[in-house]
């Protein structure tokens, strides 16, 4: 009697792993095409965008005002974040703020730098384990 349970019990414990190992299967390859769609999708996006970076959209002969405004955000640079940001997180966004950072060598000051490593290394918490 409980040979039989027993066998049944395994039989039974089979054929929920090969229906679960079937349905896995199933839908580990619906996913991957998904992803490979948005991966694809994604890629189409960022040869046009390099596209347009590539091309000279503005001329070297500006004055002052006239560079200010070429640094200036364009609704069609909004509207293509946007775009971007929506394909990526598969959800429509809407964008708050955009702003130009400086370019990074601004931003690399080495006294900057040398200060901040001055204080990061003054919060070494090994020594302040110490008895």
């Amino acid at each position: 009697m409980y040979l039989l349970t027993t066998a049944i019990v395994i039989v039974a414990c089979l054929a929920v792993f090969v229906g679960l190992r079937r349905t896995l299967k199933r839908m580990s390859a619906e996913f991957r095409l998904e992803f490979q769609r948005q991966v694809d999708s994604l890629a189409a996006r960022v040869a046009v965008l390099e596209h347009e970076v590539d091309a000279p959209a503005v001329p070297a002969a500006l004055s002052a005002t006239e560079a200010q405004a070429a640094d200036e955000i364009t609704p069609e640079t909004l509207a293509t974040i946007a775009e971007t940001v929506a394909a990526l997180l598969g959800r429509k966004v809407q964008i708050r703020s955009v702003k130009i950072l400086p370019a990074p060598d601004a931003i690399a000051n080495p006294w900057a730098q040398r200060g901040r490593a001055i204080v990061q290394a003054s919060h070494d918490f090994s020594q302040r384990s110490r008895p």
